[in-house]
């Protein structure tokens, strides 16, 4: 190598390593750094990721007192330096806990199951999704929020699967495929005979035999625990026995004897035996100071104390106790105070 190579070999790789510090200084140069005054969209930016984790943040852009307070907080709790500063260390931590974890909805999955496995809330998962109730689909992509909360125990509902009718299906086989039986279906959506279309959707009544978890009531809660025609509605009413004006506590389904009567909900029961006027009667209890009643049976298919899941079968509808015929007097119970099982229903 001449004296001339030499010196472009040397001028070479001072011009890449003065680059290479050029690049490393720029880097630390503009480190993240965020305090009290600042403004602008990095100010913008940290506050929704904060709001997005789950605390309680305006995102206007402004670096003020609350947002340095909220800053500790995050950082109290993720074990980082508590200084109500967003430097390198705090921004990186709060981007990746703020990074939504995607998830495709399995058979049987409820929203409080996905929510305890990735530790974050129901309400959480509801907000990021956009989603009003608590019925999810097979199928569907759900964005997870990384809050780290914790599902608590507040929504643990039986939530319902919708199953939307696809060409080829039939009871039979939807049935089947969610491990419920054909009755169950029908009873859940209000179907008169086994007749289903494309494009349908069907509700499947989530199998729970061990909830104890909050149980609120709403339309559709419940399931028909019969099908058959409806022979007095809920409220006053001229007594069909002695010809009074009374209340009628229940609603009455008029059904041939022996007809199956399906439990409502999961639960447990809390009554299998006799009470006057109602003959031979099933009451469960679903949590919450919410029960419902099933009278009037010609036997009873479980025991006082038995979890029951929704849909099963537990008693068969007769004419015992105050009754012209056969039928079944279905009643829901809210703290002991009778209501509508037609505001409950699909």
């Amino acid at each position: 190598m001449n004296l001339k190579d030499s010196n472009y070999l040397k001028l070479s790789i001072t011009i890449s390593t003065t680059i290479l510090l050029l690049i490393v200084f720029s880097i630390s140069t503009y480190a993240i750094s965020l305090e009290v005054e600042d403004r602008g969209e990095a100010v913008k930016e940290v506050q929704s990721l904060l709001k997005k984790v789950g605390y309680d943040i305006s995102t206007d852009g402004i670096f003020g007192y609350r947002t340095k307070e909220v800053v500790k907080d995050f950082q109290a709790n993720n074990n980082l330096k508590v200084d109500g500063i967003v430097g390198d260390n705090t921004y990186n931590n709060l981007k990746k806990m703020a990074e939504d974890i995607k998830y495709v909805v399995n058979k049987g999955d409820t929203l409080y199951e996905i929510a305890n496995k990735f530790d974050t809330t129901v309400q959480d998962i509801k907000k990021s999704n956009n989603i009003s109730g608590n019925i999810i689909r097979p199928g569907d992509t759900l964005f997870i929020p990384n809050t780290g909360r914790g599902g608590g125990d507040e929504d643990r509902l039986s939530s319902n699967i919708i199953h939307e009718v696809q060409r080829g299906d039939a009871l039979f086989s939807i049935a089947k495929k969610y491990g419920v039986d054909v009755q169950t279906i029908k009873n859940a959506n209000n179907l008169n005979s086994n007749k289903i279309v494309i494009g349908q959707n069907l509700v499947i009544p989530f199998q729970d035999r061990n909830n104890s978890g909050k149980f609120s009531l709403r339309e559709g809660v419940f399931i028909w625990p019969l099908q058959g025609s409806i022979s007095s509605y809920f409220g006053w009413r001229s007594d069909p026995v002695n010809g009074r004006n009374d209340f009628h506590q229940g609603l009455d389904i008029s059904v041939p004897l022996g007809t199956k009567i399906r439990a409502a909900s999961s639960g447990k029961v809390v009554k299998s035996g006799w009470i006057s006027g109602f003959g031979k009667t099933i009451v469960i209890d679903h949590g919450e100071g919410i029960e419902t009643l099933y009278a009037h049976n010609s036997a009873l298919l479980v025991n006082t104390g038995q979890k029951v899941s929704t849909g099963q079968i537990i008693a068969r509808a007769g004419s015992t106790g105050k009754s012209t015929g056969s039928h079944l007097h279905f009643g829901v119970l809210d703290n002991d105070e009778p209501v509508d099982p037609m505001q409950y229903l699909p």
